[in-house]
């Protein structure tokens, strides 16, 4: 006799095989769609909860790009737990002058985003052919780095409050604008509105900038070398 949950089990194994395929698209469309957004949501607490989905989806993203093991899964859960309860407890979030609050929370981000960038990165150079996912793979850890490196500045402004100036007005730091100091010195156009004030900032900066070219370099001569190391069809 057949049983009837079996085309349910089959349907849902097919979403998560799809899904599994194709995680690295799935993650990069997220964070870009977030780093689309998050300059616009922070006018009220309607704004505020869709910026919350947004955040879990690239977390729920990240867990599902980076866990290929029961390890993976413990890690990411680990990292992703205290982040998510903090989300869903702070909603919606308290605002101050300019926008939203962040608090000392993300630090969980940081460590969640550092860790996700460092296993697709490791992920990426041990592939053996370029794919349309390993290309995601790719862009995902560009973006991550500079997600990474926002979440550090907005934890480093905590704990030493005044890292940070605005030149172009002492407008107050917000979230987006760290988000655009971030990707600033990623690719190293340095707009220069925005400034890091102390040793420590200035050093972090550095360092983020150093890890985008040296990301690039690495990334271009692994592509390349896949590329031309693939075997070619024979003429006919």
């Amino acid at each position: 006799m057949p049983n009837p949950e079996q085309p349910q089990s089959s349907l849902l194994t097919r979403i998560v095989a799809r899904i599994r395929a194709r995680r690295f698209s799935y993650l990069a469309k997220s964070i870009i769609l977030l780093i689309l957004a998050y300059p616009y949501l922070e006018a009220n607490t309607i704004d505020q909860i869709i910026l919350t989905v947004l955040t879990i989806f690239v977390m729920l993203a990240a867990m599902i790009a980076v866990s290929q093991s029961r390890r993976d899964y413990i890690v990411m859960a680990c990292l992703s737990l205290p982040w998510f309860l903090s989300l869903l407890l702070n909603v919606p979030l308290f605002e101050s002058e300019g926008g939203v609050s962040v608090r000392k929370e993300i630090v969980f981000a940081v460590l969640l985003f550092s860790y996700t960038t460092i296993s697709i990165f490791i992920h990426l150079i041990r592939s053996r052919e370029v794919t349309t996912e390993i290309l995601f793979a790719a862009v995902c850890v560009y973006l991550l780095i500079g997600l990474t490196w926002a979440s550090l500045y907005v934890f480093v402004d905590l704990v030493n409050p005044g890292s940070f100036v605005d030149t172009s007005g002492n407008l107050p730091m917000t979230s987006p604008r760290y988000l655009f100091f971030s990707f600033v010195t990623l690719t190293t156009v340095g707009y220069g509105t925005l400034t890091p004030a102390t040793d420590q900032a200035r050093s972090i900066a550095m360092m983020e900038a150093i890890v985008g070219q040296i990301y690039i370099t690495i990334l271009v001569a692994r592509l390349v070398g896949l590329h031309i190391s693939k075997p070619r069809a024979p003429e006919s």
